[in-house]
C-alpha cells in the first residue's frame, strides 16, 4: 500500500539528480518555498561534458535548444538577431544570454515542435543537442517543410551516487526524488535497486515516470506542466501533507 506523506512523522530528505549546476539552483529555490531547514542531498546521476564540436551557423535560420546545455556549442559570437527556438524558459534565458534572440516554447518538445512549424521558416535549422535527448524532434517535424540539421554539442557522462545519496536510500525513512529527464530517471532507478527508502517521485512528464525502472515507488506524482515551476508545485503539495 503507497505510503502517503502525512502518515510519516518529519519531512523527508530531497534528492537531486540533476547535473550539479542545475541542482544547485534547484536546491536554493526549494529551501526559499518549503523552509531553510529542508535537508537537501545532491548527488547528480551524470555530467554534462562539452564536446569539440564544429558549429557553423552560416545560412542557418535559427537554432533549435531543447536545454540549456546546448549553448556550449555556440561561437563565440553569433549572427546578429538569430532567433533560437527553447523548449522552456530557462533554456530561453541561456539563449539570449548568449547573445540570441529567444523565444520559449514552455516546456514540451510538441510545444517546441508547433512553435517552429507556426513560424514557416524558409532556412535550416541547427539542433545543438546532446547525445541523449527526449523526444524525436525530426520525426515530429517531418513533412512539416522545416529542415533540422543536428550537431552534438555536449555528452551526458553516468555518475556514480555519492555516499550520502547511498545512505539515504539504504535508510528507512521516505525520500523525495524529483526526475527532470527520462535520462536520469533511468539511471536512478538502476541506482536505487535494492534501496529500503520508501521512494516519493515527482516526474516531470509522463514521459519522464515512464523510463523509471527502479524499485516500485511508495508515491508518483507528475508535474501538471513540463517545467521546473510545475515541479515546486508537486513538492509543496508532498511535504504539505496534500499529495492526493
Amino acid at each position: 500500500m503507497p505510503v502517503e506523506p502525512r502518515d510519516v512523522p518529519g519531512p523527508p530528505a530531497l534528492l537531486l539528480t540533476r547535473p550539479h549546476a542545475q541542482a544547485e539552483r534547484f536546491a536554493s529555490h526549494c529551501k526559499a518555498v518549503l523552509g531553510s531547514d529542508l535537508r537537501v542531498v545532491i548527488s547528480p546521476v551524470l555530467r554534462i561534458e562539452p564536446r569539440d564540436a564544429l558549429v557553423d551557423l552560416t545560412g542557418v535560420a535559427g537554432v533549435v535548444l531543447t536545454s540549456e546545455n546546448g549553448v556550449l556549442g555556440l561561437p563565440r559570437t553569433v549572427p546578429e538577431g538569430l532567433v533560437a527556438y527553447c523548449v522552456g524558459d530557462r533554456t530561453a534565458d541561456a539563449a539570449r544570454a548568449s547573445g540570441l534572440s529567444a523565444v520559449s516554447a514552455g516546456g514540451a518538445i510538441e510545444d517546441l515542435a508547433a512553435l517552429i512549424r507556426n513560424d514557416a521558416l524558409t532556412g535550416p535549422l541547427l539542433h545543438l543537442r546532446g547525445a541523449e535527448v527526449r523526444g524525436d524532434l525530426p520525426a515530429i517535424l517531418a513533412g512539416t517543410g522545416a529542415e533540422l540539421r543536428e550537431v552534438v554539442v555536449y555528452d551526458q557522462v553516468p555518475l556514480d551516487l555519492t555516499a550520502e545519496a547511498k545512505g539515504v536510500l539504504s535508510g528507512t525513512a521516505p525520500l523525495v526524488a524529483p526526475l527532470f529527464s527520462p535520462r536520469s530517471a533511468a539511471l536512478l532507478g538502476t541506482a536505487a535497486q535494492g534501496a529500503a527508502a520508501p521512494l516519493w517521485l515527482v516526474a516531470l512528464s509522463p514521459a519522464v515516470a515512464e523510463a523509471w525502472r527502479g524499485p516500485e515507488p511508495a508515491l508518483l506524482r507528475i508535474a501538471d506542466r513540463p517545467d521546473a515551476a510545475a515541479m515546486t508545485e508537486r513538492l509543496v503539495t508532498i511535504y504539505t501533507g496534500n499529495a492526493a
